[in-house]
């Protein structure tokens, strides 16, 4: 029991509490991942409960491996028969363990977002479909929302209501659906769809599942979708022994299907809830985090909490405002670079934005400081084109109905094989009902001369590496392919320094088979190591691939900063338009997000913080006017230091915190436009009325257009009323 002395009081309540359900509200930076490994090890050493017993979910695979680690290291524990991990990998190896129970095999594929675009482009091609119509984007989002609703296409219209929009989307889900199965393939939907509907519907696998996994933590629990309520509902409702770990108010993903009423009414959803708080901040200093404080606190949709430390630190957040992104680009780097000149590592900056588009001019700024930099969230390594083709072969090799895969190596590299050659070999595997991987082991009779050859070959060597990959480690099988297919002669004798690069990553791929090969642990399903091998790279997030061996300046998206820690931390963009986000102005809801995601971005920071936003804008091309962020007025003018900064000769004066006390005076421009009103403009659309200068008609508007743009326009160009 010493070993809880680490712990302050509520965090050791949390380790302790075993039985029953049990809600920790776990603030930023107050030691949560600390609470679940005391609780694994609290289990497992005091209560002398077998791991095989435990399942603890975490947001991201770095952070399951890093829970495992730490169990083996601070506590001696073998972690071999404890289920640590995502959402999809957990559901991952339960399906393939059931597969006698499912419409496809356990050497199933998983197709990630490259692949969906290509499957749905074939559908929509087949079926005669103009994307202008029906945006691939829009549809996939809604056929993505039915999963997480577990709508499978047959229950479709009995949730959704028959138009045109509808009707089309229905078909493609169809036909997207049984593309899926005839490739024996999953999304990542698929992973926690399927997974629920078969604990939903077989009790026996469910009853199995509920009595092995009797004490289960999930953490992150405000990030769940319904999907995965639906399973953990499923296997903990009987014992009931769930401690979930979450934060409302760092609740940012419900544009990919996560439901903060999951986290918001846990208290419903079980019996006799201990409900504790971890408030208590070990991250950042008490001048940040009353800082963050302030701005939550204007969100209904939370639990009433607020963060405490015992660090102190006289240097405020700082509010700078400049000239426009490329200056605002310009100073983080000076700031950065004078960061790193006195001795300080570049690992400890992060710059944080809205939307993805806002990292190029900072990407230039660090190049002209010659200041080393990595954006988190750019193309991930195994989404290289040179690694998805070698990816390929082992996909075909590890399931080969995999279509997609085949399709993607067949003519790789060159071998000559057209288009109508391609097709000649689809149709013969349709007439005699085998895969393309089958059929171009056979002789096919509509093929003729060196093609016919040439497939043959193909189909030979297809079926040798597929032996092989039963009977050697996946390292070597790597090695025999890049070789046989003289991919890195074929990369180094370009040119083209892309494919030098490309012939450098094709060596560091097999580094990472080796790495994933020292460290393979045999399950109990028996999975085979290239299966498992594939899955793990399926699996990955931007997180897992953030390299903090190698010294850079970190940037990253605001949502892919959740669960990080750094120094310095510079929140660019901070406008209304950006942040909040254009899309979310008018939508209580989405407001709140927007508001969470600023909270988490400043609740990163160990000891400061910049915000910066700039008067003038180029959007699409189009230079407008900046307005500041709304959330910066909900924050405390004594909490945020716009004065004493070196840079104060570009900044405009604060804007100010509304009195909310104070009886406001009614202006004649108020009277006739008023913020939040929705207007109509010739040239760019519909908007929101952001700001009012002036009176009457003649007001000077800031508005926001739905097209992401912000202008200042001339009342009497505009129009009123519903629209």
């Amino acid at each position: 029991m010493d070993f809880l002395d680490d712990l302050n009081p509520p965090q050791r309540k949390v380790a302790t509490t075993t039985e029953g359900p049990i809600l920790v509200l776990a603030g930023a930076g107050s030691g949560k991942t600390r609470s679940i490994i005391y609780r694994i090890a609290y289990l497992i050493n005091v209560k002398h409960i077998n791991p095989y017993n435990i399942l603890a979910v975490t947001f991201t695979n770095k952070a399951a491996r890093e829970l495992k680690d730490r169990l083996q290291r601070s506590f001696n524990i073998s972690t071999y028969s404890l289920w640590v991990g995502t959402f999809h990998s957990v559901c991952t190896r339960i399906l393939r363990a059931e597969q006698e129970f499912l419409p496809f095999t356990s050497d199933f594929s998983i197709f990630d977002d490259v692949d969906q675009k290509s499957i749905y482009k074939k559908i929509y091609k087949k079926l005669d479909i103009d994307s202008k119509d029906f945006p691939q984007r829009r549809v996939a989002s809604v056929i993505s929302n039915q999963k997480n609703s577990l709508v499978l296409p047959k229950d479709f219209f009995d949730f959704n209501e028959e138009n045109y929009f509808t009707e089309i989307t229905y078909k493609i889900y169809k036909e997207y659906q049984n593309f899926l199965l005839e490739n024996n393939a999953l999304d990542f939907d698929d992973l926690l769809m399927y997974t629920a509907i078969l604990l939903h519907d077989n009790k026996a696998i469910r009853k199995k599942y509920a009595d092995k996994f009797k004490y289960i933590m999930i953490d992150e629990y405000q990030d769940t979708n319904y999907s995965q309520f639906k399973i953990i509902n499923l296997i903990a409702k009987e014992h009931q022994n769930l401690c979930v770990v979450g934060d409302d108010d760092q609740a940012i993903y419900s544009w990919r299907g996560a439901n903060i009423s999951n986290i918001l009414n846990f208290e419903k959803d079980y019996k006799n809830v201990l409900t504790v708080k971890l408030e208590q901040n070990y991250r950042s200093p008490k001048s940040i985090l009353d800082a963050a404080n302030c701005l939550i606190k204007n969100n209904s949709e939370r639990h009433p909490k607020e963060l405490w430390t015992d660090i102190t630190s006289k240097e405020k957040p700082k509010l700078l405002k400049l000239e426009n992104e490329r200056q605002e680009a310009e100073f983080v780097a000076e700031m950065v670079s004078q960061i790193s000149a006195s001795g300080k590592s570049l690992n400890d900056c992060l710059v944080l934005y809205r939307t993805n588009a806002q990292s190029r001019v900072f990407e230039n700024a660090f190049y002209q400081q010659k200041l080393k930099y990595q954006i988190v969230g750019g193309v991930n390594f195994f989404q290289r084109k040179e690694i998805k083709d070698i990816v390929a072969y082992l996909r075909i090799l590890a399931n080969p109905h995999d279509s997609n895969s085949f399709l993607r190596i067949l003519n790789f590299p060159p071998r000559k094989i057209g288009k109508i050659s391609t097709e000649r070999i689809e149709r013969f595997a349709q007439d005699n009902e085998m895969t393309l991987f089958a059929a171009v082991q056979n002789e096919i009779s509509t093929l003729t001369g060196k093609t016919a050859q040439t497939v043959l070959k193909f189909g030979k060597l297809l079926k040798k590496w597929k032996k092989l990959s039963l009977e050697i480690p996946i390292t070597p099988l790597v090695k025999k392919i890049i070789n046989e297919l003289e991919l890195i002669e074929l990369y180094d004798k370009s040119d083209d320094p892309k494919d030098i690069a490309r012939a450098e990553n094709l060596k560091e791929f097999v580094t990472a088979t080796q790495e994933f090969s020292d460290n393979f642990e045999y399950d109990t399903e028996k999975v085979p190591m290239l299966t498992d091998f594939l899955q793990s790279i399926s699996l990955q997030t931007d997180m897992d691939n953030l390299d903090e061996d190698i010294e850079t300046v970190k940037l990253m998206t605001m949502h892919n900063a959740k669960g990080l820690e750094f120094e310095h931390v510079f929140i660019v963009g901070v406008e209304d338009g950006l942040l909040p986000h254009s899309r979310s102005i008018d939508d209580v809801q989405k407001l709140e997000e927007e508001r969470r995601l600023l909270y988490v971005a400043i609740t990163r920071a160990k000891k400061s913080v910049h915000l910066t936003y700039t008067r003038m804008r180029n959007v699409f091309g189009s230079i407008s006017m900046a307005v500041p962020s709304r959330f910066l007025m909900e924050i405390d003018d004594v909490l945020i230091d716009s004065e004493n900064s070196r840079y104060y000769d570009l900044m405009a004066p604060r804007p100010k915190r509304r009195n909310k006390n104070k009886k406001p005076v009614v202006t004649e421009s108020q009277k006739y436009f008023k913020i939040g009103q929705k207007i109509y403009h010739n040239k760019f659309g519909k908007g929101v009325v952001l700001n009012v200068d002036g009176s009457g008609k003649e007001a000077k508007l800031s508005i926001s257009f739905s097209g992401g743009q912000l202008k200042k326009i001339i009342g009497t160009f505009v129009t009123t009323g519903e629209i």
